[in-house]
């Protein structure tokens, strides 16, 4: 190879380094600056600052609210937390006192904090306006420029944090050989709500209001429940029977699904069922019997699901079924027999809402 063949491939190497260092691939990552935008100012301001530094590195947004000089934890807590918010390197405020003009730049990462004044006079995008206004973005350009180069200006006002300490991870616990059960919150709480059921004396069944009380265990809940219901009257060209239900019941649930804020129990109840009966005739020949009251055993299975709102609420649906022992049978007593006119549901579907509070 002779000379001139060694020097030209000399300059192409050189070239060839010089394309690739000043490539894009090689330019420094662009980073995040957060400017707080509290008056149609700032953001004019703010708009000559991005054209001061349209040639750094630099992402500048903004965000409105307040001024970070009326913030009550002061104006650098509460740039260090907008820094954090939008992962920013640097933060910036402008205040206006009077003729001044003052811009803060915050750099949190190292504590430092850069203000400087000018005397900005006149309406935004006035010509006395925009020398000021340039002035400061001017500024403003040298501070971003030195929080790129790893050197914030102005005073170190807070101690930078300290790097993160890389620390090897916990060993893992040993594999239990019982599973992981999670415990409910034990605990008294109230109940109340709606109820509907159909029992087989009235067409639309007996609709009314359910309280209950009880106790919220590890495995195991207890509850006592009173059941209300509205009067129907049952009518025919004899009589008007007038029928009122109620009934308490004890209950004893058992969680069997449980999924964030849902829990589903399965449980059993038995109690008393109270029927009062009210009779006026309709027909001259019908004498109706003196009003009375009968009871009924109760028992039978519910299912219920609730979903826990709170610490202290929840809303409930419950399904159960009942089974009567001793329900009475309606009609009218003739010479030598009985004319059956209601029977009522040996076994009837209820169905209850409410909402459940822990005090």
């Amino acid at each position: 190879m002779s000379v001139l063949e060694a020097v030209a491939w000399q300059r192409v190497v050189v070239l060839a380094l010089v394309l690739a260092l000043g490539s894009p691939a090689w330019a420094a990552a662009p980073w995040r600056a957060v400017t707080r935008v509290a008056t149609p100012e700032d953001r004019a301001l703010l708009e000559r600052v991005r054209g001061q530094s349209s040639d750094l590195p630099v992402v500048l947004e903004s965000e409105a609210g307040p001024p970070l000089d009326a913030s009550p934890g002061g104006a650098w807590r509460e740039a260090e937390q907008l820094a954090s918010r939008e992962d920013a390197r640097a933060v910036l405020w402008f205040t206006r006192d009077g003729a001044q003009l003052r811009v803060s730049v915050a750099a949190p990462s190292t504590g430092h904090l850069f203000v400087r004044s000018a005397r900005v006079e006149g309406p935004p995008e006035s010509l006395t306006w925009s020398v000021g206004a340039e002035a400061l973005a001017l500024t403003v350009r040298s501070a971003l420029r030195a929080v790129d180069a790893g050197e914030p200006l102005g005073e170190v006002v807070a101690p930078a944090p300290p790097p993160p300490v890389v620390t090897a991870p916990p060993p893992l616990p040993p594999v239990a050989a019982d599973p992981v059960v999670t415990v409910p919150v034990e605990g008294a709480f109230v109940q109340v709500g709606l109820h509907v059921a159909l029992d087989g004396y009235y067409p639309r069944g007996q609709q009314g209001l359910s309280v209950g009380a009880g106790w919220a265990g590890r495995v195991l809940r207890l509850r006592a429940q009173v059941l209300a219901s509205l009067p129907v009257h049952l009518r025919d060209e004899y009589a008007d029977i007038r029928l009122t239900q109620g009934a308490a019941l004890a209950w004893a649930d058992m969680p069997f699904v449980k999924a964030g804020a849902w829990e589903a129990t399965v449980g059993l109840g038995a109690g008393i069922a109270g029927f009062w009966r009210r009779t006026a005739a309709r027909a001259s020949e019908v004498e109706p019997t003196p009003s009375r009251g009968v009871a009924a055993f109760v028992v039978g299975p519910a299912v219920r699901m609730a979903w826990r709102l709170g610490p202290a609420f929840a809303l409930e649906a419950t399904l159960s079924g009942e089974v009567l022992l001793g329900r009475p049978r309606l009609g009218y007593a003739t010479d030598g027999g009985f004319v059956l006119r209601e029977d009522g549901a040996s076994v009837r579907p209820r169905l209850g809402v409410g909402m459940v509070i822990f005090p």
